[in-house]
């Protein structure tokens, strides 16, 4: 097997990702993988996800060459490798070779390897959406304002922000932080996909 160490790097920038789900900061080589952390971190579908986990040796015109996925993510229990590649790269003709043998070689090992690129990461609203949760994920002691808020929304139902703050007679942005709080940490639900996160967000248990 074959197993690469990111450290300090005078051509490329590292960015690390602070991940509640897995409990650690993944340390990943771009921006791109960066914003793939998001959808793992909060898909919940992606019970567990890790970046350069350990790699295979893959033959490729004549020698055997050392290949690190970006991530190992376990979906519905399947574990299966990501790739991540601005879509302009992954024209190149020797990058879809490589690919292949790649993906045959990790196919032998037992699992899938999987082409992800910036067209599926860098989607909005959802994307913005995401980054906006995790600045109130994490671990958070559960305030008068976050019990009461989740007791009105299982009480009403399907409930926008702005009758939250209306119902609670809360300052609008502590209803609205402490509301995403609980839509980061699970206890409510909303719509990520189709509108950006604001007053006008409807949530429900």
């Amino acid at each position: 097997m074959y197993r690469r160490n990111l450290g300090h790097s005078r051509v490329k920038n590292l960015f690390r990702f602070a991940s509640p789900k897995m409990n650690s900061v993944l340390t990943v080589e771009s921006s791109l993988e960066f914003d793939a952390c998001f959808h793992f971190e909060y898909s919940p579908k992606i019970e567990h996800f890790e970046a350069q986990p350990q790699g295979f040796y893959y033959p490729f015109n004549g020698r055997d060459c050392g290949y690190t996925p970006d991530f190992a993510v376990v979906e519905n229990g399947v574990r299966r490798f990501i790739e991540v590649k601005p879509q302009r790269k992954t024209l190149n003709s020797d990058f879809r070779s490589r690919f292949h043998a790649k993906q045959i070689k990790a196919k032998e090992l037992g699992s899938s390897l999987v082409l992800v690129t910036d067209k599926q990461i860098c989607v909005n609203p959802i994307l913005s959406n995401l980054k906006l949760l995790h600045r109130y994920s994490g671990f958070q002691a559960m305030t008068p304002l976050h019990l009461y808020l989740l007791k009105l929304v299982k009480c009403i139902g399907v409930v926008s922000v702005a009758e939250l703050i209306e119902e609670s007679g809360e300052e609008p942005g502590s209803v609205l932080a402490t509301t995403l709080s609980l839509v980061a940490g699970g206890e409510i639900t909303t719509d990520l996909l189709n509108s950006t996160l604001g007053l006008d967000t409807r949530v429900w248990c």
